[in-house]
Protein backbone atom coordinates (compact mmCIF):
# COMPACT_ATOMS: atom_id res chain seq x y z
CA UNK A 1 0.00 0.00 0.00
CA UNK A 2 0.86 3.61 -0.80
CA UNK A 3 0.81 6.10 2.16
CA UNK A 4 -0.67 9.95 2.12
CA UNK A 5 1.22 11.09 4.56
CA UNK A 6 5.23 12.97 4.86
CA UNK A 7 8.13 11.08 5.17
CA UNK A 8 8.67 9.04 8.27
CA UNK A 9 8.95 5.15 9.41
CA UNK A 10 5.48 3.98 8.58
CA UNK A 11 4.21 0.68 10.19
CA UNK A 12 1.39 0.53 8.13
CA UNK A 13 3.63 0.09 5.05
CA UNK A 14 5.47 -3.38 6.90
CA UNK A 15 3.85 -6.72 6.11
CA UNK A 16 5.40 -8.22 9.61
CA UNK A 17 3.43 -5.55 11.29
CA UNK A 18 0.41 -5.80 9.40
CA UNK A 19 0.08 -9.68 11.19
CA UNK A 20 1.28 -8.13 14.35
CA UNK A 21 -1.54 -8.82 17.10
CA UNK A 22 0.18 -8.23 20.28
CA UNK A 23 3.28 -5.62 20.58
CA UNK A 24 5.93 -5.83 23.05
CA UNK A 25 4.52 -4.25 26.05
CA UNK A 26 6.34 -3.48 29.75
CA UNK A 27 4.18 -2.23 32.78
CA UNK A 28 6.11 -0.07 35.72
CA UNK A 29 4.84 1.06 38.70
CA UNK A 30 5.66 1.68 42.81
CA UNK A 31 6.59 -1.58 44.31
CA UNK A 32 3.35 -1.40 46.56
CA UNK A 33 1.41 -1.62 43.39
CA UNK A 34 3.14 -3.71 41.45
CA UNK A 35 0.50 -7.31 42.17
CA UNK A 36 -2.16 -5.10 41.39
CA UNK A 37 -0.50 -3.87 38.27
CA UNK A 38 0.14 -7.74 37.32
CA UNK A 39 -3.15 -8.90 37.95
CA UNK A 40 -5.15 -5.96 36.40
CA UNK A 41 -2.94 -4.18 33.68
CA UNK A 42 0.02 -7.14 32.46
CA UNK A 43 -2.60 -9.73 32.15
CA UNK A 44 -4.92 -7.40 30.28
CA UNK A 45 -2.45 -5.95 28.07
CA UNK A 46 -2.19 -8.98 25.56
CA UNK A 47 -6.02 -9.29 24.91
CA UNK A 48 -6.37 -5.71 24.68
CA UNK A 49 -3.90 -5.09 22.55
CA UNK A 50 -4.84 -8.43 20.62
CA UNK A 51 -8.83 -6.89 20.06
CA UNK A 52 -7.68 -3.58 18.95
CA UNK A 53 -5.48 -4.94 16.15
CA UNK A 54 -8.90 -6.71 15.33
CA UNK A 55 -10.91 -3.47 15.60
CA UNK A 56 -8.58 -1.16 13.92
CA UNK A 57 -5.73 -3.25 12.30
CA UNK A 58 -2.25 -2.79 11.70
CA UNK A 59 -0.47 -1.37 15.44
CA UNK A 60 0.94 2.45 14.55
CA UNK A 61 3.76 2.31 17.06
CA UNK A 62 6.12 -0.93 17.63
CA UNK A 63 5.76 -1.46 21.23
CA UNK A 64 3.93 0.24 24.28
CA UNK A 65 5.08 0.56 27.92
CA UNK A 66 2.24 1.73 30.86
CA UNK A 67 3.36 3.51 33.59
CA UNK A 68 1.45 3.51 36.69
CA UNK A 69 0.94 6.90 38.17
CA UNK A 70 0.55 8.49 41.43
CA UNK A 71 -2.82 9.76 42.84
CA UNK A 72 -2.39 13.17 41.88
CA UNK A 73 -2.47 12.31 38.26
CA UNK A 74 -4.86 14.83 36.74
CA UNK A 75 -6.80 11.82 35.18
CA UNK A 76 -7.77 8.05 34.74
CA UNK A 77 -5.23 7.90 31.90
CA UNK A 78 -3.04 9.79 29.38
CA UNK A 79 -1.69 8.25 25.74
CA UNK A 80 1.02 9.15 23.94
CA UNK A 81 3.40 7.37 21.28
CA UNK A 82 4.85 3.90 22.98
CA UNK A 83 3.69 4.73 26.62
CA UNK A 84 -0.02 4.70 28.48
CA UNK A 85 -0.03 6.87 31.82
CA UNK A 86 -2.59 4.93 33.95
CA UNK A 87 -3.77 6.09 36.72
CA UNK A 88 -4.14 4.03 40.30
CA UNK A 89 -7.60 4.59 40.58
CA UNK A 90 -7.69 2.27 37.46
CA UNK A 91 -6.46 -0.59 38.84
CA UNK A 92 -8.65 -3.62 40.30
CA UNK A 93 -9.79 -2.31 43.56
CA UNK A 94 -9.67 -4.11 47.27
CA UNK A 95 -10.55 -7.88 47.35
CA UNK A 96 -12.41 -8.36 44.36
CA UNK A 97 -9.26 -9.97 42.81
CA UNK A 98 -9.07 -10.97 39.06
CA UNK A 99 -12.75 -11.82 39.25
CA UNK A 100 -13.64 -10.82 35.24
CA UNK A 101 -15.91 -7.83 36.48
CA UNK A 102 -13.35 -6.32 38.59
CA UNK A 103 -11.36 -5.81 35.92
CA UNK A 104 -13.97 -3.93 33.87
CA UNK A 105 -12.80 -0.34 34.84
CA UNK A 106 -9.22 -1.45 34.58
CA UNK A 107 -9.75 -2.71 31.04
CA UNK A 108 -11.76 -0.71 29.17
CA UNK A 109 -9.72 2.30 30.17
CA UNK A 110 -6.43 0.97 28.81
CA UNK A 111 -8.61 0.42 25.71
CA UNK A 112 -9.75 3.62 25.43
CA UNK A 113 -5.82 4.50 25.69
CA UNK A 114 -5.07 2.42 23.40
CA UNK A 115 -7.70 3.96 21.09
CA UNK A 116 -5.67 6.98 21.28
CA UNK A 117 -3.15 5.56 19.18
CA UNK A 118 -4.83 5.35 16.22
CA UNK A 119 -7.15 8.40 16.96
CA UNK A 120 -5.31 11.24 18.86
CA UNK A 121 -1.84 10.09 18.20
CA UNK A 122 -1.65 9.05 14.35
CA UNK A 123 -4.55 10.51 13.35
CA UNK A 124 -5.12 13.62 15.28
CA UNK A 125 -7.10 16.82 15.00
CA UNK A 126 -5.94 19.68 12.77
CA UNK A 127 -8.01 22.00 14.96
CA UNK A 128 -7.45 21.47 18.69
CA UNK A 129 -10.50 23.03 19.21
CA UNK A 130 -12.25 19.57 17.13
CA UNK A 131 -10.77 17.62 20.12
CA UNK A 132 -13.52 15.47 20.11
CA UNK A 133 -11.80 13.62 16.99
CA UNK A 134 -9.77 12.44 19.49
CA UNK A 135 -11.87 11.50 22.76
CA UNK A 136 -15.38 10.95 20.79
CA UNK A 137 -13.70 7.81 18.71
CA UNK A 138 -11.57 6.80 22.06
CA UNK A 139 -14.46 6.57 23.69
CA UNK A 140 -16.66 4.65 21.03
CA UNK A 141 -13.50 2.21 20.36
CA UNK A 142 -13.21 1.61 24.11
CA UNK A 143 -16.64 -0.37 23.94
CA UNK A 144 -15.66 -2.21 20.95
CA UNK A 145 -12.31 -3.21 21.77
CA UNK A 146 -13.50 -4.56 25.50
CA UNK A 147 -16.02 -6.39 23.82
CA UNK A 148 -13.72 -7.95 21.59
CA UNK A 149 -10.84 -8.44 24.22
CA UNK A 150 -13.50 -9.97 26.33
CA UNK A 151 -14.97 -12.20 23.46
CA UNK A 152 -18.49 -11.42 24.62
CA UNK A 153 -21.83 -12.54 21.82
CA UNK A 154 -23.42 -10.14 19.75
CA UNK A 155 -25.92 -10.05 22.29
CA UNK A 156 -24.03 -9.69 25.04
CA UNK A 157 -22.13 -7.03 23.38
CA UNK A 158 -25.51 -5.03 22.52
CA UNK A 159 -26.45 -5.04 26.04
CA UNK A 160 -23.25 -3.84 27.54
CA UNK A 161 -23.50 -1.31 24.89
CA UNK A 162 -27.14 -0.17 26.21
CA UNK A 163 -26.22 0.05 29.60
CA UNK A 164 -22.99 2.24 28.74
CA UNK A 165 -24.87 4.42 27.02
CA UNK A 166 -27.61 5.39 29.47
CA UNK A 167 -24.69 5.87 31.81
CA UNK A 168 -23.23 8.30 29.52
CA UNK A 169 -26.63 9.49 28.40
CA UNK A 170 -26.79 10.56 32.20
CA UNK A 171 -23.91 12.27 32.62
CA UNK A 172 -23.96 14.18 29.48
CA UNK A 173 -27.57 15.12 30.23
CA UNK A 174 -26.14 16.72 33.78
CA UNK A 175 -23.28 18.10 32.48
CA UNK A 176 -25.26 20.36 29.49
CA UNK A 177 -27.90 21.76 32.12
CA UNK A 178 -24.93 22.41 34.45
CA UNK A 179 -22.55 24.75 31.78
CA UNK A 180 -22.22 26.75 29.67
CA UNK A 181 -23.90 26.48 26.32
CA UNK A 182 -20.68 28.06 24.47
CA UNK A 183 -18.46 24.87 26.08
CA UNK A 184 -20.78 22.50 24.79
CA UNK A 185 -20.36 22.82 20.80
CA UNK A 186 -18.09 20.78 19.25
CA UNK A 187 -16.79 22.36 16.67
CA UNK A 188 -16.86 26.00 18.24
CA UNK A 189 -15.17 27.87 15.24
CA UNK A 190 -18.07 26.71 12.75
CA UNK A 191 -17.11 27.29 9.51
CA UNK A 192 -13.67 28.69 10.62
CA UNK A 193 -12.49 25.74 12.35
CA UNK A 194 -8.98 24.91 10.88
CA UNK A 195 -7.77 28.32 9.17
CA UNK A 196 -4.44 29.59 10.71
CA UNK A 197 -3.53 33.02 11.00
CA UNK A 198 -0.97 35.12 8.73
CA UNK A 199 1.96 33.92 11.37
CA UNK A 200 0.78 30.21 10.29
CA UNK A 201 -0.36 30.14 14.07
CA UNK A 202 -4.23 29.38 15.41
CA UNK A 203 -6.44 30.06 18.24
CA UNK A 204 -8.07 27.20 20.64
CA UNK A 205 -11.25 28.73 21.71
CA UNK A 206 -12.05 28.24 25.64
CA UNK A 207 -8.34 26.97 26.17
CA UNK A 208 -8.10 29.01 29.06
CA UNK A 209 -11.42 28.61 31.13
CA UNK A 210 -11.17 26.59 33.82
CA UNK A 211 -14.36 24.99 33.43
CA UNK A 212 -13.50 23.01 30.30
CA UNK A 213 -10.50 21.36 31.71
CA UNK A 214 -13.27 19.00 34.13
CA UNK A 215 -16.07 18.49 30.95
CA UNK A 216 -16.78 15.57 29.41
CA UNK A 217 -18.56 16.64 26.30
CA UNK A 218 -16.04 16.38 23.77
CA UNK A 219 -15.62 12.31 24.81
CA UNK A 220 -19.62 11.85 25.72
CA UNK A 221 -21.40 13.92 22.48
CA UNK A 222 -18.66 12.93 20.31
CA UNK A 223 -19.27 9.37 21.42
CA UNK A 224 -22.59 9.35 20.79
CA UNK A 225 -22.47 11.08 17.40
CA UNK A 226 -20.67 8.08 16.26
CA UNK A 227 -23.06 5.76 17.82
CA UNK A 228 -25.52 7.78 15.66
CA UNK A 229 -23.46 7.24 12.44
CA UNK A 230 -22.96 3.69 13.10
CA UNK A 231 -26.60 3.55 13.75
CA UNK A 232 -27.44 4.64 10.15
CA UNK A 233 -25.20 1.94 8.55
CA UNK A 234 -24.85 -0.88 10.66
CA UNK A 235 -22.02 -1.94 13.14
CA UNK A 236 -20.37 -3.92 11.40
CA UNK A 237 -20.04 -1.87 8.36
CA UNK A 238 -18.80 1.24 10.26
CA UNK A 239 -16.28 -0.38 12.21
CA UNK A 240 -15.10 -1.69 8.56
CA UNK A 241 -15.37 2.33 6.98
CA UNK A 242 -13.00 3.19 10.18
CA UNK A 243 -10.34 0.93 9.46
CA UNK A 244 -10.67 2.36 5.65
CA UNK A 245 -10.24 5.34 7.04
CA UNK A 246 -7.42 5.01 8.81
CA UNK A 247 -5.63 3.37 6.22
CA UNK A 248 -6.31 6.49 4.35
CA UNK A 249 -5.35 8.96 6.94
CA UNK A 250 -2.91 7.75 9.34
CA UNK A 251 0.08 9.80 9.82
CA UNK A 252 -2.51 13.23 8.86
CA UNK A 253 -4.39 15.76 10.77
CA UNK A 254 -7.97 15.65 9.79
CA UNK A 255 -11.39 17.96 10.63
CA UNK A 256 -14.00 16.63 11.47
CA UNK A 257 -15.44 17.23 7.57
CA UNK A 258 -12.56 14.92 6.34
CA UNK A 259 -14.10 11.63 8.55
CA UNK A 260 -18.14 12.91 7.54
CA UNK A 261 -17.24 13.18 3.89
CA UNK A 262 -15.66 10.02 3.44
CA UNK A 263 -18.25 8.51 4.76
CA UNK A 264 -20.93 10.14 3.19
CA UNK A 265 -19.21 9.04 -0.01
CA UNK A 266 -19.00 5.52 1.24
CA UNK A 267 -22.75 5.18 1.68
CA UNK A 268 -24.46 7.49 -0.52
CA UNK A 269 -28.27 6.42 1.30
CA UNK A 270 -27.36 8.69 4.42
CA UNK A 271 -27.91 11.65 1.69
CA UNK A 272 -30.54 9.94 0.23
CA UNK A 273 -32.24 10.19 3.82
CA UNK A 274 -31.28 13.77 4.24
CA UNK A 275 -28.58 13.09 6.24
CA UNK A 276 -25.92 15.85 4.68
CA UNK A 277 -22.97 17.13 6.12
CA UNK A 278 -24.63 20.44 6.84
CA UNK A 279 -27.14 18.36 8.86
CA UNK A 280 -25.10 16.63 10.47
CA UNK A 281 -23.23 20.17 12.10
CA UNK A 282 -26.24 21.47 12.35
CA UNK A 283 -27.22 18.88 15.07
CA UNK A 284 -24.06 17.42 16.35
CA UNK A 285 -21.50 19.61 16.35
CA UNK A 286 -22.37 23.25 15.74
CA UNK A 287 -24.89 23.59 18.35
CA UNK A 288 -25.34 23.59 22.10
CA UNK A 289 -27.72 20.73 23.96
CA UNK A 290 -28.80 17.46 23.01
CA UNK A 291 -29.95 15.95 19.69
CA UNK A 292 -33.17 15.05 19.47
CA UNK A 293 -32.13 11.29 18.25
CA UNK A 294 -30.12 11.04 21.70
CA UNK A 295 -33.59 12.05 23.57
CA UNK A 296 -35.50 8.93 21.69
CA UNK A 297 -32.68 6.31 21.96
CA UNK A 298 -32.19 7.30 25.67
CA UNK A 299 -35.94 6.03 25.67
CA UNK A 300 -34.71 2.63 24.03
CA UNK A 301 -31.84 2.44 26.57
CA UNK A 302 -33.77 3.07 29.66
CA UNK A 303 -35.67 -0.24 29.03
CA UNK A 304 -33.06 -2.26 28.09
CA UNK A 305 -32.39 -5.85 29.51
CA UNK A 306 -29.64 -4.96 32.21
CA UNK A 307 -31.24 -1.46 33.10
CA UNK A 308 -34.21 -3.26 33.52
CA UNK A 309 -32.45 -5.39 35.98
CA UNK A 310 -31.09 -2.55 37.97
CA UNK A 311 -34.45 -1.04 38.43
CA UNK A 312 -35.73 -4.36 39.95
CA UNK A 313 -33.36 -4.18 42.80
CA UNK A 314 -33.36 -0.34 43.33
CA UNK A 315 -37.64 -1.34 43.75
CA UNK A 316 -36.16 -3.87 46.94
CA UNK A 317 -34.13 -1.35 48.12
CA UNK A 318 -36.59 1.25 48.57
CA UNK A 319 -38.94 -0.74 50.25
CA UNK A 320 -35.90 -2.26 52.47
CA UNK A 321 -35.52 1.61 53.31
CA UNK A 322 -39.15 2.13 54.15
CA UNK A 323 -39.99 -1.17 56.30
CA UNK A 324 -39.30 -1.46 60.06
CA UNK A 325 -36.24 -3.67 59.01
CA UNK A 326 -34.42 -0.50 57.12
CA UNK A 327 -35.46 2.11 59.36
CA UNK A 328 -33.77 -0.16 62.04
CA UNK A 329 -36.94 -0.53 64.65
CA UNK A 330 -37.24 -3.87 66.26
CA UNK A 331 -39.77 -6.52 65.23
CA UNK A 332 -42.03 -9.38 67.08
CA UNK A 333 -40.98 -11.58 64.00
CA UNK A 334 -37.76 -11.74 61.16
CA UNK A 335 -39.07 -10.61 57.40
CA UNK A 336 -37.79 -12.71 55.05
CA UNK A 337 -34.20 -12.32 54.05
CA UNK A 338 -34.33 -9.99 50.89
CA UNK A 339 -32.61 -12.13 47.44
CA UNK A 340 -30.39 -9.14 45.91
CA UNK A 341 -29.21 -10.34 42.20
CA UNK A 342 -25.44 -9.93 41.64
CA UNK A 343 -24.69 -7.44 39.33
CA UNK A 344 -21.49 -6.02 37.32
CA UNK A 345 -19.88 -2.59 38.33
CA UNK A 346 -21.30 -0.95 35.45
CA UNK A 347 -25.04 -1.99 36.84
CA UNK A 348 -23.91 -1.13 40.58
CA UNK A 349 -23.06 2.20 38.99
CA UNK A 350 -26.38 2.37 37.75
CA UNK A 351 -28.11 1.47 40.86
CA UNK A 352 -26.26 4.43 43.14
CA UNK A 353 -27.14 6.62 40.36
CA UNK A 354 -30.78 6.51 40.37
CA UNK A 355 -30.99 5.36 44.49
CA UNK A 356 -29.27 9.02 44.37
CA UNK A 357 -32.47 10.37 43.13
CA UNK A 358 -34.53 9.50 46.44
CA UNK A 359 -34.91 11.90 48.73
CA UNK A 360 -34.64 9.29 52.13
CA UNK A 361 -32.27 6.61 52.60
CA UNK A 362 -31.65 6.00 56.29
CA UNK A 363 -28.81 4.68 58.07
CA UNK A 364 -29.58 1.13 58.45
CA UNK A 365 -30.45 0.62 54.60
CA UNK A 366 -27.36 2.48 53.44
CA UNK A 367 -25.21 0.24 56.12
CA UNK A 368 -26.77 -3.14 54.39
CA UNK A 369 -25.97 -1.83 50.58
CA UNK A 370 -22.48 -1.16 51.99
CA UNK A 371 -22.26 -4.53 52.85
CA UNK A 372 -24.32 -6.43 50.47
CA UNK A 373 -22.00 -5.17 47.47
CA UNK A 374 -19.04 -4.55 49.24
CA UNK A 375 -19.09 -1.62 48.12
CA UNK A 376 -15.62 0.28 49.64
CA UNK A 377 -14.10 -2.86 47.68
CA UNK A 378 -15.21 -1.92 44.13
CA UNK A 379 -13.94 0.16 41.58
CA UNK A 380 -13.45 3.41 41.59
CA UNK A 381 -16.96 4.34 39.39
CA UNK A 382 -18.46 2.42 42.13
CA UNK A 383 -16.92 4.04 45.06
CA UNK A 384 -17.55 7.75 43.79
CA UNK A 385 -21.26 6.87 43.39
CA UNK A 386 -21.49 5.39 46.93
CA UNK A 387 -19.81 8.15 48.21
CA UNK A 388 -22.06 10.81 47.13
CA UNK A 389 -24.93 8.65 48.58
CA UNK A 390 -22.88 8.99 52.09
CA UNK A 391 -22.17 12.71 51.59
CA UNK A 392 -26.04 13.24 50.42
CA UNK A 393 -27.78 11.60 53.28
CA UNK A 394 -25.28 12.19 55.66
CA UNK A 395 -23.78 8.65 56.83
CA UNK A 396 -21.25 9.42 59.32
CA UNK A 397 -20.09 5.91 59.97
CA UNK A 398 -18.96 5.70 56.16
CA UNK A 399 -17.04 9.13 56.28
CA UNK A 400 -13.80 6.82 55.76
CA UNK A 401 -14.83 5.62 52.54
CA UNK A 402 -15.05 9.42 51.17
CA UNK A 403 -11.89 10.17 52.95
CA UNK A 404 -10.11 7.19 51.89
CA UNK A 405 -11.71 7.83 48.17
CA UNK A 406 -10.86 11.55 48.18
CA UNK A 407 -7.05 10.77 49.06
CA UNK A 408 -6.74 8.36 46.92
CA UNK A 409 -8.78 9.00 43.59
CA UNK A 410 -7.90 12.53 42.86
CA UNK A 411 -8.31 12.85 39.66
CA UNK A 412 -12.04 11.65 40.37
CA UNK A 413 -13.39 13.33 43.99
CA UNK A 414 -12.70 17.17 42.52
CA UNK A 415 -16.52 17.51 42.46
CA UNK A 416 -17.07 15.11 45.54
CA UNK A 417 -15.55 18.59 47.94
CA UNK A 418 -18.22 21.00 46.39
CA UNK A 419 -20.90 18.26 47.42
CA UNK A 420 -19.13 18.17 51.21
CA UNK A 421 -19.24 21.88 51.23
CA UNK A 422 -22.64 22.68 49.73
CA UNK A 423 -24.66 21.05 52.25
CA UNK A 424 -23.50 23.19 54.85
CA UNK A 425 -22.97 20.64 57.41
CA UNK A 426 -19.56 21.28 59.64
CA UNK A 427 -18.68 17.77 59.99
CA UNK A 428 -18.94 17.49 55.77
CA UNK A 429 -16.94 20.24 55.60
CA UNK A 430 -14.43 19.71 58.02
CA UNK A 431 -14.05 16.39 56.40
CA UNK A 432 -13.39 17.83 52.85
CA UNK A 433 -10.89 20.94 54.59
CA UNK A 434 -9.02 17.52 56.17
CA UNK A 435 -8.60 15.84 52.87
CA UNK A 436 -8.00 18.98 51.18
CA UNK A 437 -4.70 18.98 53.80
CA UNK A 438 -3.90 15.49 53.45
CA UNK A 439 -3.03 15.66 50.05
CA UNK A 440 -2.80 19.73 48.59
CA UNK A 441 1.01 19.49 48.43
CA UNK A 442 0.65 16.35 45.66
CA UNK A 443 -2.31 17.08 43.89
CA UNK A 444 -2.78 18.33 40.35
CA UNK A 445 -2.51 22.24 40.11
CA UNK A 446 -5.58 22.45 38.34
CA UNK A 447 -7.77 20.52 40.43
CA UNK A 448 -6.23 22.05 43.32
CA UNK A 449 -7.14 25.47 42.33
CA UNK A 450 -10.84 24.61 41.87
CA UNK A 451 -11.18 22.75 44.96
CA UNK A 452 -9.32 25.56 47.46
CA UNK A 453 -11.93 27.71 45.77
CA UNK A 454 -14.60 25.63 46.84
CA UNK A 455 -12.82 25.01 50.20
CA UNK A 456 -11.03 27.19 51.20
Amino acid sequence: MSCSHGDYPCRFTERSARAQQVIPHRVFGPACLLQKAQVAVLDLLPRCLAAAHTVLGVHPFPRLDVLIVPAGFSSLGMASPHIIFLSQSALCAGTLGPREDALSLCGSRICHEIAHSWFGLVIGARDWTEEWISEGFATYLEDVIWAQAKQLSLQQTADQSDLKALLRWRRLSDELQNSEEQLQILRPNLENTGEVGESGSSTIKHALNPDKIFMQVHYLKGYFLLRFLASQVGDKYFIDFIRVFVEKYHGQLILSQDFLQMLLVTFPNMERKGLTLRAIYADWLDRPGIPKWLYERNAVWSEARLVEEVKAEVGKWILLSQSPQGKGRKRKRTDPKVNYKEMTSEQLVMLLELLLEEEELNGATLEALRRTYDLPNHDAEVKHRWCELVVKHAYTRAYADVEHFLVHNQAMGVYLYGELMVQEDPEQQALARRCLSLVQEEMDQSARSVVEEMVL
